[in-house]
């Protein structure tokens, strides 16, 4: 029986601002088997943990890491959180938001004694497709927007050449969990897929989504459902 992993989306980021290492911190501290990140890169080519891709209506693309460290002076590089996932024992999905950024990206993460534990992520199928081809040495997730069948995923997943894939259905429908079922899910398992479910917050939500068993769930607050998850396990 599959028991979810629990994702920290961003962070414990109900409780503290996302992306940030008090959220990060946090995480850990309630429970999370993993940490969700963005990543984006700078002008000179540093990957950063952000989100959001322009800054005062400026791409990050075209600013530097110093000038933007003096502008948000919490911004976290990419190498500073691996390290601290690797002293802290705890995965990362990380996801990256500039296709452009992506090879750049799996490069780094493959030259990481972390990288076992590191899950590059993006909606960008082909340049998912494009680590793989460089010859990097990491797990990849195909995150989709779209609702789509099982067997979709499927197809997308061989031709992206990921191993996993991460539907992000959470604004699809008011309850989300309905858009798929535990036939979904094993469908996908038998691809031998690792399967990501969305963040959610609302705890009769995220109830329905350990029961479909999939192999991990985001989430903005990491605690209920490391508190649900154990709950299930309890009972199996």
């Amino acid at each position: 029986m599959t028991i979810p992993r629990v994702v920290a989306h961003r962070g414990s980021s109900a409780r503290h601002p996302d992306n940030s290492w008090p959220a990060f911190a946090a995480a850990v501290a309630e429970g999370a088997d993993a940490i969700e990140c963005d990543v984006i890169r700078t002008l000179d080519g540093v990957l950063v943990v952000r989100h959001d891709l322009a800054l005062a209506e400026r791409p990050v693309a075209e600013i530097t890491a110093a000038e933007l460290a003096s502008i948000e002076p919490g911004a976290i590089r990419l190498v500073d959180l691996v390290a601290w996932a690797e002293r802290s024992r705890v995965d990362l999905l990380v996801e990256v938001k500039d296709p452009d950024a992506m090879i750049a990206a799996g490069e780094m993460i493959a030259a990481s004694g972390w990288r076992e534990h590191i899950v590059v992520g993006g909606f960008h199928g082909p340049a998912l497709a494009a680590i793989k081809q460089s010859g990097a040495d990491v797990r990849t997730s195909f995150m989709m927007g779209s609702v789509v069948a099982a067997e979709e995923l499927v197809h997308l997943a061989a031709r992206y050449r990921v191993n996993g894939v991460h539907p992000c259905w959470e604004r699809r429908a008011p309850r989300a969990h309905r858009l798929l079922d535990a036939a979904f899910v094993e469908r996908l398992r038998r691809a031998q897929l690792v399967v990501t479910l969305w963040h959610e917050e609302r705890e009769d939500e995220l109830r329905a989504l350990v029961a479909l068993r999939p192999d991990a769930i985001c989430t903005n607050t990491p605690a209920v459902l490391r508190a649900i998850v154990d709950a299930q396990d309890a009972l199996v």
